[in-house]
């Protein structure tokens, strides 16, 4: 199990860092909720439906609190709450919801302080990162980062394999 990365170039016309080279999560395929309903299922006594059924209520519950100011916390998991873009206006009276350009969700997953001072996120804790190009060389297969399906403009990268804390394998 790994986070795969991708290297792309920076080809921003006025851009500073124009010409540098990042790198990008690759994501080898979309779970949905079906998915994880049969996952679950496996993993505990509630049948697929259920569990359907718990998820479309929460997330309809989640939206009410949302659009009712709240924030939402799922304890182990992390916070969601709702975010604003807008326009500036040239004084504070003149500030309307004409300026409001955009609503989003915000997440951040839960942050766990262990004893010795150490923070891990919720979802990342443990994970590993590896060049997308490490794939392909596990599968035995003829791919290169270019061809990898995914529209980020990847290039070729190092094939090293890094841990979520920045360390080399």
């Amino acid at each position: 199990m790994a986070i795969y990365y991708k290297v792309y170039q920076n080809n921003r016309k006025d851009s500073p860092t124009k010409g540098k080279w990042y790198g990008r999560a690759a994501m080898l395929e979309t779970d949905t909720t079906d998915d994880l309903a049969k996952a679950i299922q496996e993993k505990c006594t509630v049948n697929e439906a259920d569990v359907l059924a718990v998820i479309k209520s929460l997330i309809s519950e989640m939206t009410r609190s949302l659009q009712n100011s709240h924030r939402v916390k799922l304890p182990g998991f992390g916070t969601f709450k709702l975010g604003l873009r807008t326009k500036p206006a040239d004084e504070r009276d003149k500030f309307g919801v004409a300026n409001i350009k955009d609503v989003h969700v915000l997440f951040s997953p839960e942050l766990k302080r262990e004893q010795n001072g150490t923070r891990t996120r919720t979802f990342i804790n443990g994970a590993r990162v590896k060049a997308f190009s490490s794939l392909a060389a596990e599968k035995g297969e003829n791919i290169s980062d270019d061809n990898a399906g995914d529209n980020a403009g990847s290039g070729s990268g190092s094939g090293g394999n890094t841990s979520a804390g920045g360390t080399n394998a």
